[in-house]
């Protein structure tokens, strides 16, 4: 049985004990954690339980004293005033109703204290702690394991006195604040005397994922200030072997992203927060030094650790336990090497998150002589680690996917800037082009490009100088070296790896005229199907120059130009030429008089300036096209059904190139 009472005289001595006992606490100082909110039984209840045991339940809180459970007179039994959130600056946390037992010796069977927890949200409630109050360093120190909760209740069984509640995060929005980018200011317009051309990315971009401008910070170190225009993070890293001469934060912004900072910056990398900025220093040395803002896993396991710090309510007090999470879960989520090509590959980063957070949930030793931040911190880090090994990793990067594979699939010239040295321009045509890495290739031709004298401005519109288109001609010389596929590669991505695609896009222009790179023998195949449907791929024919494309294909398979046994085959030759509409014009008088078999008939060549002539042959068809900058030739040849081909099917292959090459 209970007996319930409510001593004034107590109640009074027990508030007396709590106030002197706060009083010799110092408050924390600017910076440093909180105190924990302190149980407060003045206006409860005590209830004393006999031998029997008993039953009850407040509004919130479950006792059950089984029978012979008290072994002494009588054990009092205490609900303390509801205790709610509480924030120590380390993190938020919510805390349920303190209880005291009150027993001489322990009990001789547990006692089972029960939450209610369904107005808690369940992620948290499965995260909740124990914890006990210690009156000497005022702090609400974890217990050894994980309390049971089932059915909307946490449940305890107490073996002797103290003052106990449970203790949980306090759950919040993932979600980051809108991003506000604000662009740099650049006061000093004169740059160190080393620095030739310093190039950023274009604002006409709309997809421009930073903002730069460049000053001088001493007479010979050039100061970058990039600032993030997006959501996602980014990590500015300098190319080659180059290096940042140092790394500073104007606004060191909130502490995660400073520890996070530390995890990613090296000597030649430093992290870019959402709608952020970061400013670094160049020395003279590289002729030609290049930065690309990159999204990799490395960035999304930091937005990912940022969304969570958010959810679980970490806060902006320094803690070596927090860190501490941080950093193991930033090392499981970096080690993932595959690009963000999908959500899939999203998905997997945080599938190894929560593994780790699994792999770390055993909480953080607690020594008798901890210091309350100290038992804050771990109790903190404990609470997040169980949400995280519960799926919450999932779940942000089930919602985060679609920005982060966005983010890192955005032109990379949009998210880049160059410093070049001054000195002696070298020749256009004088660096030598890997054909394969893309990037390598980008930079190298815009470094020899920008840094001829008339370029050398950072304001200069490129595109529109007329010296621009000349100096391309003659830059891109070094990728005729590359096969025909390998140009059209480069093509297609140039103008999304120069911060200027309006520049580059007058590059492509002149690297079409190299060998017609932005058409395969793939494409001439799909465009010559009127006359080559059905045949296959004919080995060892070879362009006579880098300005011409020359393709083959066989009535038999695995066929060389050389091999014996080719019954029929279909050969296609373009090429660049000077010849402009007047030229082609010229040209066609001409032939109307006197070449094969006269011009044929084509309203989609006259479209074009141009014009077809043809003939039968007696081993097929030979027909020759001209237009504007470009030459068509055409023969069929077979051994045994030469009529196979007729004339309309050569000039509809004819039309096929001549509408890819001047649309294209």
């Amino acid at each position: 049985m209970r007996t319930a009472l409510r001593r004034a005289a107590a109640a009074i001595a027990t508030a007396t004990l709590v106030l002197g006992l706060a009083a010799c606490v110092p408050e924390p100082s600017a910076g440093e954690a909180r105190r924990d909110p302190a149980p407060s039984f003045a206006d409860a209840r005590t209830t004393q339980v006999d031998r029997d045991g008993d039953q009850w339940k407040t509004a919130d809180v479950t006792v059950d004293v089984p029978e012979g459970a008290v072994t002494t007179n009588v054990a009092n039994v205490t609900v303390g005033a509801p205790i709610a959130s509480a924030d120590s600056g380390i993190a938020g946390e919510v805390f349920g109703t303190p209880v005291r037992l009150d027993t001489p010796v322990a009990f001789g069977a547990p006692v089972t204290l029960s939450w209610d927890m369904s107005e808690v949200p369940a992620e948290a409630a499965t995260a909740a702690a124990l914890v006990r109050w210690d009156d000497d360093r005022r702090v609400w120190v974890p217990e050894p394991g994980a309390p049971a909760v089932a059915d909307g209740a946490l449940s305890v069984q107490m073996s002797g006195s103290g003052i106990v509640t449970w203790a949980t995060a306090a759950i919040a929005d993932p979600a980051a604040p809108p991003v506000e980018p604000v662009a740099p200011r650049c006061e000093d317009a004169a740059l160190p005397d080393w620095v030739g051309t310093a190039a950023d990315p274009d604002l006409a971009r709309p997809e421009s994922a930073v903002l730069s401008c460049f000053e001088a910070h001493q007479s010979d170190v050039l100061t970058i200030r990039t600032r993030s225009r997006e959501a996602t993070s980014r990590a500015l890293e300098l190319t080659g072997d180059a290096a940042f001469a140092w790394v500073t934060r104007d606004d060191a912004g909130e502490r995660f992203w400073r520890i996070a900072a530390g995890l990613v910056d090296d000597e030649a990398t430093a992290l870019l927060p959402p709608g952020a900025g970061v400013d670094v220093g160049l020395s003279a040395g590289e002729p030609a030094l290049r930065a690309v803002a990159r999204v990799d896993t490395r960035t999304a396991t930091v937005d990912l650790l940022a969304a969570f710090a958010r959810h679980v309510s970490l806060g902006e007090v320094p803690d070596p336990s927090v860190t501490g999470l941080i950093s193991d879960l930033y090392g499981c989520g970096a080690a993932q090497t595959r690009p963000l090509e999908d959500a899939a590959t999203v998905s997997e980063l945080g599938t190894a998150l929560t593994a780790c957070a699994a792999e770390l949930t055993q909480p953080p030793a607690i020594t008798p002589d901890a210091e309350p931040a100290q038992v804050q911190g771990a109790r903190a880090v404990a609470a997040a680690l169980r949400i995280g090994a519960a799926g919450a990793f999932d779940t942000l990067a089930a919602s985060s996917a679609e920005a982060l594979v966005a983010a890192a699939a955005a032109p990379p010239g949009g998210a880049s800037w160059t410093v070049l040295a001054g000195g002696e321009a070298p020749a256009p045509g004088s660096w030598a082009a890997t054909c394969t890495d893309v990037e390598a290739d980008a930079a190298a031709l815009f470094a020899v490009l920008a840094a001829q004298p008339p370029f050398r401005s950072p304001t200069e519109d490129l595109a529109t100088t007329p010296a621009w288109r000349d100096a391309a001609a003659a830059a891109v010389a070094p990728l005729a070296e590359c096969t025909p596929d390998e140009r059209a590669r480069f093509a297609s991505r140039l103008p999304d790896e120069w911060a200027d695609p309006d520049a580059a896009h007058v590059v492509v222009d002149a690297i079409a005229g190299l060998g017609l790179s932005l058409l395969t023998c793939d494409d001439l195949f799909a465009l010559a199907a009127p006359l080559a449907k059905g045949f296959h791929e004919l080995r060892g024919i070879t362009a006579s120059s880098s300005s011409r494309v020359a393709c083959g294909w066989a009535a038999e398979k695995g066929k060389s130009i050389t091999d014996r046994g080719v019954t029929s085959r279909v050969e296609v030759w373009v090429s660049r030429e000077n010849a402009d509409a007047d030229e082609v014009a010229r040209r066609r008088t001409e032939a109307e008089k006197t070449e094969l078999g006269g011009v044929q008939k084509s309203d989609a060549l006259d479209a074009v300036a141009g014009y077809a002539v043809g003939a039968y042959v007696p081993t097929g068809l030979e027909l020759e096209s001209w237009l504007p900058g470009y030459r068509i030739a055409v023969t069929t040849t077979s051994s045994n059904d030469p009529a196979q081909w007729r004339m309309p099917a050569g000039i509809a292959a004819i039309e096929n190139i001549a509408e890819a090459l001047t649309t294209g």
